[in-house]
């Protein structure tokens, strides 16, 4: 008796599921541990696929995501995002314990923190690309004396996972296909069930 070989497009939505659980699953667990944490930072993912491919899904990636392209080095593989402020006000500390670690034991007030992204692509073989994440974290801070100062932070780790999860998705085509969608009046007609006659009595 034979059975039907897996698909190969079973086995890159099932790779790209559980690349994408791993990546959430640490993500979550830095969220939750707060200020102190150990950083976590995710190691390179290697798809095969070709470089030039894999660099313009990332940037689409990080636009969809809000970043700001400000370089894109195609023949060194490297792609860097422009500051993002992802929070400013009084919840800045607690929104920093979220995502990083202050490095400097500072007793004045943050006013806004932001990082920038930079995503690095390595050619393994013609066909295989290596890509590396990773953020430069600060934050200001405002002194007792009324200075102000940038100060670095030291990443988690869950911004670069939540990224490199979403570039997974891009390219193991898991993404909803909801714009390819056909709507119904674009659909072919369903030919009609034949019916099938009684016999006669």
């Amino acid at each position: 008796m034979r059975t039907n070989p897996v698909s190969y497009q079973h086995v890159k939505r099932l790779a790209a599921f559980v690349v994408l659980l791993f990546l959430s699953c640490s993500g979550l667990a830095l969220f939750s541990l707060g200020q102190n944490s150990r950083p976590s930072l995710p190691d390179p993912i290697k798809f095969v696929k070709k470089r030039d491919l894999v660099m313009r899904a990332s940037r689409a990636v990080l636009e969809e995501m809000g970043y700001r392209i400000e370089l894109e080095d195609m023949q060194n593989g490297r792609l860097v995002s422009r500051p993002y402020e992802f929070i400013t006000g009084a919840l800045t500390s607690a929104e920093i314990d979220k995502v990083a670690n202050k490095t400097d034991t500072i007793t004045g007030s943050w006013l806004k923190a932001r990082y920038t992204v930079e995503a690095l692509f390595e050619m393994i073989s013609p066909t295989e690309t290596m890509v590396t994440v990773r953020t430069q974290m600060e934050a200001l801070n405002r002194d007792s004396d009324g200075s102000e100062k940038w100060l670095p932070l030291q990443s988690l780790g869950s911004v670069e996972k939540r990224i490199l999860g979403k570039i997974s998705m891009k390219l193991l085509g898991t993404e909803p296909a909801f714009k390819d969608n056909k709507g119904f009046w674009d659909q072919k007609p369903t030919p009609p069930v034949p019916i099938k006659k009684r016999p006669a009595d």
